[in-house]
């Protein structure tokens, strides 16, 4: 046998994702599995029988993981960890099983039913890197656990959501990476950590593994669109999916629909919920209503996965007209993903997110933006388009920033139209480069920069008397 915790070069590793390939091992789709093959040329005789039963060995563990969550067999979940495994890491699939255990009644609190999948497998994933060594104080652990070997495996989970029945949403597969370690007892591999174990970031938290998960199915105009939910949101899941529907055609006026014309909406009842599923701080919860976000974007291919609208929990305490227009500002997000660039500038984002969000909500300027509209009064007119920075700003910074980005939406729509709205969107959203945005404004609205923001200010001025 070759010794536990043997590092292997990355060329070396491609040979050995082609002996396992030959040797069809379970259910890996596209098999993976970093090692080495003590220098032997890939060929289908010089198997390296060691790096072939580690990842059939494995394999078979996640072939477990998967239908063992899947099925929601809460009893059996437990017996696929190993001792040095910590809570944390065994509650995370201890709380997913038990998120899909059969149920002997049905839920009364409105939220509806289970959450299905479209797909849902784990399996060792393709790479070209050298292996990863378990670290020695764990390594310890394992060792006195009776351990025999010992890997840091590369890992993929693959799914795609279904919703209360599946398809449901019938969205795109969504790829997520992490690496596993895992020890041998005996002819059995068991889990011991995922990234977190190295030192390293934990993978994203996927929202059924938060206790008390519910999904319901909705109608929209592209599909099946998805509202989950957790406990203390049943109110908010009954306006969302009241509203969902409207929300989506109203965003398709706009954008067109040259877009799924479906999402998934989450309903958080708590900070942390919300902070698990949103982990970057992209929007603080005492402020915002909502976040969006995306697994992954292809600009060139114009696709995007697993994009979610997870709304806070202070979106309980809205009036369904308000928490209309935050799905409205959200699914233009949604929308306008695969037309935007990961920093593009946010007043050209939110700016459209809030114009269509907005649009139809209010009679007077005033009304849609009071505290732009008191500092234009003052006299503090906007010098330019707002700075990123403005928008991350407590209180009255951000409050006239989104209001300042908005109304130069407007501006533009009243004094075009919204298709030269979407159009300067689509230029200056994608590309962060000042010269490139210029050029856009100059392409979509026959106007240099400068002469965009004089007129914005005059037409603020006179909006504001």
């Amino acid at each position: 046998m070759i010794p536990r915790r043997r590092r292997a070069g990355p060329a070396l590793a491609v040979v050995a994702l082609a002996l396992v390939v030959a040797t069809g091992c379970g259910t890996i789709g596209v098999p993976g599995g970093p090692g080495s093959s003590s220098g032997t040329a890939a060929s289908s005789t010089a198997v390296n029988v060691y790096e072939r039963d580690r990842a059939a060995g494995v394999t078979r563990l996640l072939d477990s993981l998967t239908e063992t969550v899947r099925s929601g067999d809460v009893r059996a979940i437990g017996a696929l960890f190993d001792t040095a495994a910590t809570p944390a890491f065994k509650n995370r699939f201890v709380t997913a099983t038990g998120t899909f255990a059969p149920r002997r009644f049905a839920p009364r609190d409105g939220r509806a039913g289970t959450l299905r999948f479209a797909s849902f497998t784990y399996q060792l994933a393709p790479t070209e890197e050298a292996e990863v060594l378990v670290p020695a104080d764990l390594q310890e652990l394992l060792d006195a656990g009776g351990s025999s070997d010992s890997w840091v495996a590369p890992v993929e989970l693959r799914y795609a959501l279904g919703g209360e029945t599946a398809p449901g949403i019938a969205e795109a597969e969504v790829v997520v990476g992490t690496q596993f370690v895992v020890a041998r007892h005996g002819d059995e591999w068991r889990l011991v950590g995922d990234a977190e174990a190295l030192g390293r970031e934990p993978p994203p938290t996927q929202m059924w593994e938060l206790p008390g998960l519910q999904v319901a199915d909705t109608a929209t105009s592209g599909g099946t669109s998805v509202v989950a939910s957790y406990p203390r949101t049943t109110p908010t899941v009954a306006t969302l999916r009241r509203e969902l529907p409207g929300a989506v055609d109203a965003v398709s006026a706009f954008w067109g629909e040259s877009w799924d014309r479906r999402a998934v909406v989450v309903a958080t009842a708590t900070d942390d919920q919300f902070t698990a599923l949103v982990p970057d701080g992209r929007a603080a919860t005492g402020t915002a209503a909502a976040a969006t976000v995306h697994s992954s974007v292809d600009l060139v291919q114009r696709t995007a996965t697993g994009q979610r609208i997870i709304l806070t929990p202070t979106a309980r305490d809205l009036a369904p007209p308000t928490l209309a227009v935050v799905l409205r500002h959200e699914l233009t997000h949604v929308a306008a993903r695969t037309s935007t660039a990961l920093d593009a500038p946010l007043w050209i984002t939110e700016g459209v997110a809030e114009y269509v969000g907005r649009k139809g909500t209010y009679t007077r300027f005033a009304d849609a933006a009071p505290d732009l509209t008191a500092a234009v009064r003052a006299g503090a007119i906007p010098a330019g388009t707002p700075a990123d920075a403005d928008f991350a700003m407590d209180g009255q910074t951000s409050q006239v920033a989104y209001q300042s980005a908005w109304s130069l939406a407007a501006y533009v729509a009243d004094r075009f139209d919204e298709a030269r709205l979407k159009k300067m969107y689509v230029g200056v959203a994608a590309s962060a480069l000042p010269a490139a945005q210029d050029a856009a404004i100059t392409s979509s609205l026959g106007l240099t920069r400068a002469e965009l923001v004089d007129g914005w200010q005059r037409w603020l001025a006179r909006q504001a008397d």
